[in-house]
């Protein structure tokens, strides 16, 4: 889907928003729309043309990329709130939509003194909803992620964790990540800082990497992904480096279920609090119920969590093109924990699973 069709959605969404523009303040979104990235950029779109916001050190790269794309450019001396008022009324645009999950109050408060005549109202049907369904370009895209990802996890053996300090292997994973798509011919950086976390310090589902040595004979998370065309990938492997206990395999082949019936639950049409319903009814009736306290899932693309959510507060449902992870955890304190994380796109018929790396 090509920006000028995306833009065309969200003018589709103008009507449900009870307004004739929409104020686009977040910058991903900006770039969605526009393919424009700076440090300062605004879209305004309306039923009758688009205006892209930006000051002067973006002024050429703005007007080039408007030129192409049948934009507007306007360059911002004296404020973003009287620039885009000044549009407005220019346009004669009387009710205008504004991201209230990004724009700040102070922000708004200025646009509304600014913009006096002009009724701002928070955005009912968001950007992030268009986002939610990729097309095939970012589908391409998201799978180059997730090769670079895997590749480079595959690149190191098990015994080569041992010895390393959590922040040492999280550093390891990432250049292993730069090097693989160096190798594919790609430009990549992480997605996101790394987790590793060993022994009980997996208990800990969001482990900042620290110190501590990885030794042989315990366990060892790692929650990791790429960046790749502007798209992300978000992976989870658990691993016991040497030969695991009952305890361990017990609970790892429960998270392992847990994950398999949430994937199985996913196609067109069903609710995501019920794919995370799926998962959490294995872990909990295995006794582990108190031991499982975030969401099954996340969408994930430009972001690594963006759009739609997979857990029991869930209001979505699945769209084929939708793209989220599945990642069931159990995290037992002092002891350490489990969770095994792949990705996933609804399909017209079910789902594909994106991720290949051994489980």
């Amino acid at each position: 889907m090509t920006c000028d069709a995306r833009r065309t959605a969200v003018r589709n969404t103008l009507a449900r928003n009870r307004a004739q523009a929409l104020l686009v303040s977040d910058p991903v979104n900006v770039r969605y729309l526009t393919g424009f990235e700076s440090s300062n950029a605004f879209l305004l779109i309306a039923t009758e043309g688009a205006a892209l916001f930006t000051d002067f050190r973006y002024r050429d790269a703005a007007e080039e990329l408007a030129r192409r794309q049948g934009l507007e450019t306007v360059i911002i001396t004296k404020g973003l709130a009287r620039a885009v008022a000044g549009w407005c009324r220019a346009h004669g645009i009387r009710r205008a939509a504004f991201e209230d999950h990004h724009l700040t109050v102070a922000s708004f408060r200025l646009l509304r003194t600014k913009a006096r005549g002009i009724a701002w109202l928070p955005a009912a049907v968001p950007v992030a909803s268009i986002r939610a369904v990729k097309d095939a370009a970012e589908l391409r895209a998201i799978r180059r992620a997730v090769t670079v990802a895997e590749d480079a996890f595959r690149s190191i053996p098990p015994r080569a964790w041992v010895g390393l300090t959590e922040l040492e292997a999280a550093e390891m994973l990432e250049e292993r990540m730069r090097a693989a798509a160096r190798r594919h011919g790609w430009h990549a950086d992480r997605a996101f800082s790394s987790i590793v976390a060993a022994g009980a310090n997996a208990s800990m589902p969001h482990h900042t990497p620290s110190a501590a040595r990885i030794r042989a004979g315990t366990l060892l998370k790692i929650d990791w992904g790429a960046r790749v065309d502007g798209y992300c990938s978000d992976i989870t492997r658990t691993l016991y480096l040497g030969r695991p206990d009952r305890r361990f395999k017990s609970i790892y082949a429960t998270v392992l279920e847990a994950q398999r019936a949430a994937i199985k639950a996913v196609k067109p049409g069903v609710r995501l609090k019920d794919v995370d319903a799926a998962a959490r009814t294995v872990i909990a009736r295995a006794g582990h119920g108190e031991c499982f306290g975030h969401g099954t899932g996340h969408g994930i693309g430009m972001q690594v969590h963006e759009g739609i959510a997979v857990n029991a507060r869930s209001g979505d449902e699945a769209k084929p093109g939708m793209v989220f992870t599945i990642e069931p955890g159990i995290y037992v304190p002092g002891w350490g924990g489990i969770r095994v994380e792949d990705m996933v796109v609804v399909t017209r018929t079910g789902v594909r699973v994106l991720t290949r790396l051994a489980k």
